[in-house]
């Protein structure tokens, strides 16, 4: 079978790895491992779940930039989003409040489905306010109940979409504002208080820290999609950066934070448009990553609730819950995201 042009480069494939790295960066406090991932215990930079959400980041950042240059105006640009987000956040939203919570809570069934918690818990399906906890749910795990971890991310996205339609709209030319928000972002990365390294929801110059680095990485992504025609990312240049952000000491936090989004953005980038090497994935698969993304914390927390990790070990712990969530995303692509994004191009 043929590859789309639109396929025609290594984005599917990287998006499916992220999701894994997530995965397998949080069977170890999921399954109670006592440590950390082998690359933030080796490396130091970042743990590899947090490698993941930032390759992400660049890429969405890319590709949504991609996506307003072809919009016919902001409700094209926003409802295509919407499309992409809200379907399976919603399926999934649902499944853990109305499937997974009834069938694992600790509490009558009724006293559930009236709890605050429960009802609050819907709000997650927004992508704004994310909620983590389901009364009675996983509360003997190793990490306790946290029903899907891995959704703390959605709010920057959502918000890094909303700034770049926002930056769009005011005057002058596209690609001189992604390039004034990059630097303005890096600035405050830069000047981030070494003194907040520990307290990483604490706001500086208004943002927190995550709001930095995530929406320095987006921005990046932006910067490249914009000046495409004379800046191509190099893959060696990201890594060259990786190298020194893990080479500097930690006293120096903020440079290393500035540096490693940086480095993470070009490399993501620059195998993602590698212009000869090509990984394909089979064009009938589609993209499983977001599905991973939304159903690997769920999933991995209900086999940790079984005692997989103990009476099978990592290595067991980690395949079956990797298959699962495949099993889940397979089925979000084909039953939920596929549907609503062919129902966007026949329109």
């Amino acid at each position: 079978m043929t590859t789309s042009p639109q396929r025609d480069n290594n984005f599917d494939v990287l998006r499916l790895l992220a999701a894994w790295f997530v995965l397998f960066s949080h069977s170890y406090p999921l399954g109670g491992a006592g440590e950390a991932d082998p690359f933030v215990r080796w490396v130091g930079l970042d743990t590899l779940g947090g490698v993941g959400v930032c390759i992400f980041f660049v890429l969405s950042g890319y590709l949504v930039t991609h996506s307003w240059q072809r919009a016919s105006g902001v409700a094209a640009f926003a409802w295509r989003r919407a499309r992409r987000i809200y379907p399976a956040l919603i399926v999934c939203v649902a499944v853990s409040t109305l499937l997974l919570g009834p069938l694992l809570t600790n509490l009558p069934v009724r006293d559930y489905f009236v709890h605050p918690q429960t009802i609050a818990y819907a709000k997650t399906a927004s992508a704004w306010s994310i909620q983590y906890v389901l009364p009675g749910v996983f509360s003997g795990n190793p990490l306790p109940n946290a029903v899907n971890g891995s959704l703390w991310s959605l709010p920057y996205e959502i918000r890094c979409y909303l700034v770049l339609a926002i930056i769009a709209m005011l005057p002058f030319a596209l690609r001189i504002k992604t390039l004034v928000a990059c630097i303005a972002l890096f600035a405050i990365v830069l000047l981030r208080p070494a003194a907040l390294e520990t307290t990483p929801f604490e706001p500086h110059l208004g943002l927190d820290y995550y709001y930095g680095k995530l929406g320095l990485i987006f921005a990046l992504g932006a910067v490249f999609a914009t000046w495409r025609d004379t800046l191509r990312p190099r893959w060696w240049w990201g890594l060259s950066c990786l190298v020194v952000a893990a080479w500097l000491p930690a006293a120096n936090a903020a440079l290393r934070t500035a540096l490693y989004a940086a480095g993470i953005s070009m490399l993501a980038l620059g195998l993602a448009l590698h212009p000869t090497r090509r990984v394909r994935l089979p064009e009938r698969m589609g993209d499983w990553s977001y599905g991973v993304y939304l159903y690997g914390f769920p999933v991995q927390q209900t086999l940790a609730m079984a005692g997989l990790h103990r009476s099978g070990g990592f290595a067991v712990y980690l395949m079956v819950s990797t298959l699962c969530t495949a099993a889940l995303a397979a089925c979000s692509w084909y039953w939920v995201e596929r549907p609503w994004l062919r129902s966007r191009r026949n329109r």
